[in-house]
């Protein structure tokens, strides 16, 4: 990626003034400015200097160990919670959310190994490689490593989260309950929608056969959320029974509530479906419909939002 010289081959960049050699890189993807940012891992006192080489790649191995023990830290933390599920394990809802963390694992344990790949192939370049390029790819290499070490704390996080809300049942039933309401708001803000719609015609070619065709797949979404909630308090009670601990209370009444509202709505949008809106957006409706349809509780949201990506109704 250096300024290509006349004979051919590339400008030696070894003891040049680092604004020189941002200028005579060749790095059509970077700015003057980020072409210095780069360089300027391997500088010393104003000039690009490859025996500067050894002590960025000596930093930046050191943020690759940090991520490395980060993420053997995070497999110990998943052996932990994993232990603490055993005795429900069996439990759907348990079994789902340690799936969950595993393919977090293995995902983050993948980037990992490949931290020390790219390290080797620094290495393999640090004597007679291009400088410029030596330095992009030590960049990349903490950049990625730091994203790792973050990956790795996030999921740290939320396995300690996740063995709490095992050992603590009058946690799960909070965390229930701020589900039911968080879904309670959301179809709250679907009604004020469909009431904001009324009898507007104006046209699937307009704002308002959009957003119908939006609302009516938050309101499918919606009651696969339901759905999953009443999924969610049925094992809690099952849980609960065999510890021999009550059961949560009071959650029930504002599932049905909720789903109570959220049919209103689903009325109120059916009877405001303009045939032109139907027509335009009706197939990929039906389609994120059916394709909704397989999924059952416990619900992989992670799935449901690729399915509705890909048949989310979109204006020609």
């Amino acid at each position: 990626m250096t300024e290509t010289a006349s004979d051919g081959g590339s400008t030696n960049l070894d003891g040049m003034s680092t604004e020189r050699a941002a200028e005579l890189v060749n790095d059509d993807e970077r700015d003057l400015g980020e072409r210095r940012e780069t360089l300027a891992i391997v500088t010393r006192d104003g000039t690009v200097r490859r025996a500067a080489v050894d002590d960025a790649l000596a930093n930046a191995s050191k943020v690759v160990t940090t991520a490395e023990t980060r993420v053997e830290l995070a497999a110990e933390k998943l052996d932990g919670a994993r232990e603490t599920a055993s005795p429900v394990a069996d439990l759907d809802l348990v079994s789902t959310r340690l799936g969950d963390f595993d393919a977090r694992l293995d995902a983050v344990e993948d980037r990992s190994d490949a931290l020390g790949e790219a390290v080797q192939e620094v290495l393999a370049m640090r004597a007679e490689g291009d400088l410029y390029e030596v330095a992009r790819r030590i960049r990349r290499l903490t950049t990625a490593a730091t994203e790792v070490q973050r990956a790795a704390d996030d999921l740290q996080f939320e396995l300690g989260s996740f063995e709490e809300w095992l050992t603590d049942p009058d946690r799960r039933a909070a965390e229930l309950d701020g589900d039911v309401d968080a879904l309670a708001e959301s179809i709250e803000e679907l009604d004020e929608v469909s009431e904001a719609l009324g009898g507007d015609g104006s046209g699937p070619e307009g704002e308002a056969g959009r957003t119908w065709a939006a609302a009516r797949v938050r309101h499918r979404v919606a009651s696969l959320l339901i759905a999953d909630l009443r999924a969610e308090l049925a094992a809690l009670r099952r849980w609960a029974e065999r510890e021999g601990a009550p059961a949560p209370s009071g959650i029930e009444p504002q599932i049905d509530e909720v789903q109570g509202r959220h049919g209103a709505v689903g009325d109120r949008l059916a009877s405001q479906a303009d045939p032109e809106w139907v027509a335009r957006f009706g197939d990929r409706l039906t389609a994120l419909d059916e394709a909704l349809a397989a999924m059952e509780p416990p619900v992989a949201w992670g799935e449901v939002e690729a399915v509705v990506a890909e048949h989310r109704p979109e204006a020609e």
